[in-house]
């Protein structure tokens, strides 16, 4: 399974601290109970609490068992799944048993692992440190790149057609027979790349709007622009970095609580087709 960048950078976030055992669950007993680290004691008097794992966001980890430490290294291998690596482990043998103890799963909000027939749980008892992502807004722009700047039209719009909620054609919304003027209007924007890295939506005037409502909008502040009987609310920005462009969509974005970026990449298509913020694709006039 080939992980997407948010995926894996949740996953950092997730594991990145320290761990300890929590309870284990013997594997032949008829109940699987719980049973609390403190509890489960090794023959030299030790119980498995005094087992800690300490991940850092380098993809180093080191593990110790209360006398002795090893350090080694791990990976996110799937969604709930990660896989660490040590030169030794508790003195365990190559083979499945080591492959088992050295592969860590989410469950319940707890790393699980498995030693032969003991699913040994661990608890986050430390937050990491895993630094920020750097945004899009805080990188050096390149004023060089200007393939993006231009105008360019709606060639495909989120619309409704033949029961399929998606990126559709006007030609194709008109050849369903289920256009009406609100569904139309989706495909009168032109959107603009300025050469100073603006970015604006004009909007097709209504009809039989008079210049002194024009004058009146423009005087209050509720549009910012008309040209050629089109309308702009504002504008947004855009910017290259590291070949890469950007825009600022403006929005305030959270996931759990964290601030996301407001910054979306611009990428073209094998086509040359645009896609815009989710709901458009737009094609260079």
């Amino acid at each position: 399974m080939e992980l997407d960048e948010m995926t894996l950078r949740d996953g950092l976030k997730f594991i990145v601290g320290t761990w300890r055992v929590d309870y284990i669950v013997n594997g032949l007993s008829n109940d699987l109970a719980h049973i609390p680290a403190s509890e489960f004691k090794s023959d030299d008097g030790r119980d498995f609490s005094a087992i800690c794992f300490e991940f850092f966001e380098d993809r180093s980890v080191v593990m110790t068992d209360g006398s002795k430490e090893e350090k080694g290294s791990w990976e996110q291998t799937n969604l709930l799944d990660y896989r660490c690596s040590f030169d030794a482990f508790l003195q365990i043998p190559e083979g499945d048993f080591k492959k088992n103890a050295e592969t860590f799963s989410i469950v319940d909000g707890h790393l699980v692992f498995s030693i032969g027939f003991l699913a040994v749980a661990m608890k986050k008892v430390a937050e990491g440190v895993v630094t920020k992502a750097p945004d899009a807004g805080d990188l050096q722009g390149d004023p060089d790149a200007k393939e993006i700047v231009g105008k360019y039209y709606v060639y495909k719009a989120m619309t409704l057609v033949g029961g399929d909620f998606g990126l559709h054609t006007k030609e194709e919304v008109v050849a369903s027979g289920e256009a009406d003027e609100d569904t139309l209007k989706a495909f009168d924007c032109i959107v603009e790349m300025t050469d100073d890295h603006k970015v604006i939506e004009w909007m097709k005037l209504p009809e039989g709007v008079s210049e002194g409502d024009i004058k009146a909008a423009l005087e209050a502040g509720e549009i910012k622009a008309v040209t050629d009987g089109f309308f702009a609310m504002g504008e947004k920005e855009w910017k290259a970095a590291g070949g890469v462009y950007y825009y600022n969509t403006g929005e305030h974005r959270e996931i759990f609580g964290e601030e996301q970026s407001p910054w979306d990449k611009l990428e073209f298509d094998a086509d040359g087709t645009l896609p815009f913020g989710g709901m458009m694709v737009l094609k260079k006039i």
